[in-house]
């Protein structure tokens, strides 16, 4: 399966403007720490690879609140485009500055029970010989955070809009492994969703 030469890139999601909340969900603390910082932290925990922090609004204030971790930056000026503007952009990135990633770890910003445990699992299930991709099971259907190998990447740089991967890998159904991920159905949109979990 994996060996020392598999290259795995974590690229986290944290550009968007968060318009329904009505500040930026990257900076709201959940116990104690941002939810920027917590997903760094768990990412440079797992130690599935490089990682790189896809910014784009409140780029400055983010990339101060991360500045210290062991983490790229990345700021996509196409941000206001949407989600598949800053997949598109932040995978180009991380393909030219490492060329030969075998795959790419996608993640959001606003999953605050993403740990390090479901981080190694996805990673663990991955065989870099095959197209696969590795995604989270919750709410009858799969999603973020997700393994991709770079099968797909030639696909993904095509994204526009808000569109995530979900279409493409739609007709890849036969390559996609599901790991129980339960807790990936809470995410953060609105204040509400922050007070519920507090």
């Amino acid at each position: 399966m994996l060996s020392e030469k598999t290259k795995i890139h974590v690229l986290i999601m944290a550009a968007g403007a968060s318009r329904r909340l009505g500040q930026p969900k990257q900076l709201l603390e959940y116990k104690g720490e941002t939810l920027i910082r917590k997903i760094s932290n768990e990412a440079i925990k797992a130690n599935v690879g490089e990682i790189t922090v896809v910014t784009g609004h409140d780029h400055e204030k983010i990339g101060k609140e991360i500045s210290d971790l062991e983490v790229n930056i990345f700021y996509n000026k196409e941000w206001e485009e949407g989600l598949g503007a800053s997949i598109r952009n932040g995978l180009k990135h991380v393909l030219e500055t490492n060329p030969h990633t075998n795959a790419i770890l996608l993640s959001m910003v606003d999953q605050p029970f993403v740990n390090t445990s479901h981080l190694k699992k996805l990673t663990a299930a991955y065989d870099p010989a095959r197209p696969m991709i590795i995604a989270s099971a919750y709410s009858s259907t799969f999603g973020v955070p997700i393994l991709i190998d770079s099968f797909y990447f030639e696909e993904l740089k095509k994204l526009k809009g808000d569109e995530g991967g979900k279409k493409i890998f739609a007709n890849y159904i036969k390559n996609i492994v599901e790991i129980p991920f339960i807790a990936g159905k809470i995410d953060i949109d609105e204040k509400e969703d922050l007070e519920k979990l507090e």
